[in-house]
């Protein structure tokens, strides 16, 4: 009987950093709220139609500094696990369950870093703090990303992206550095480099080791696979794979 393979984070883990993340930054918030109470409705109160005006306001800061604590002790997280095991660029057996084998280890660390980064990821993308994305991706990620670098609603490269400055992602498209090769094979995981003023219509998938140069347009539903590269002299590219289209 074939046995059934799967990729799972242990259930401790699970909760540990569902909760940690979620509870830790909350403290200090609360705090200040409570503070905030504690002055201002006991110690010198003020009439109600005054913290009518100000609560609202220091709930936003307070969710603001929230998103803040959150990113940084995720970020001081997932350092650790940086330094037990850096992050690599290749191409690796998908080796889950023998954490004795070295790409076993990296695999898990691996894994834990994708999931720790989550939460982040899907709370400033949805607050009225969008720009916070790119705070996370460079913080716990440790991508580097340039001046200026606009997510829409895209899904995002989580580690291994290098983005030039004023890069531009349109809603649908998405960034993905690493590429399973076979279910349960090899992966690969290379870094995404997009070149200053590149811009990727909706639609647009951009795999590991696919390069841009400056002032490229990627036009919808354009896939740029692994390893793709452009043309010299080309700036606009459409199809799957991409291949460069004149502009009319």
């Amino acid at each position: 009987m074939e046995e059934k393979k799967t990729v799972e984070l242990p259930i401790f883990d699970f909760f540990k950093i569902n909760i940690l993340s979620f509870i830790i930054p909350l403290y200090p918030c609360l705090g200040i709220f409570l503070l905030y109470l504690f002055l201002f409705a006991i110690i010198f109160p003020l009439e109600l139609i005054f913290h009518l005006f100000i609560i609202p306001s220091l709930i936003i800061l307070l969710y603001y500094i929230y998103l803040i604590l959150l990113i940084e002790f995720t970020a001081l997280w997932a350092s650790r696990w940086h330094k037990q095991s850096p992050p690599k660029q290749g191409v690796f057996q998908r080796v889950i369950d023998d954490l004795n084998n070295e790409e076993g280890k990296m695999m898990k660390y691996y894994h834990k870093r994708g999931f720790i980064i989550k939460y982040p990821m899907w709370l400033t993308s949805k607050s009225m703090f969008p720009w916070l994305v790119n705070r996370t991706l460079r913080r716990i990620g440790r991508n580097k990303i340039a001046f200026n670098v606009i997510y829409c609603d895209a899904y995002v490269g989580l580690e291994f992206t290098d983005l030039g400055e004023n890069t531009f992602v349109y809603p649908t498209s998405a960034l993905s550095s690493h590429a399973v090769n076979t279910i349960f094979g090899k992966i690969t995981m290379l870094e995404i480099k997009l070149g200053k003023n590149t811009t990727l219509y909706p639609g647009v998938i951009a795999g590991p080791n696919a390069v841009t140069k400056e002032n490229y347009v990627i036009f919808p539903n354009t896939v740029l696979h692994k390893n793709w590269r452009g043309k010299p002299e080309k700036f606009y590219y459409q199809g799957s794979p991409g291949r460069p289209i004149e502009r009319r």
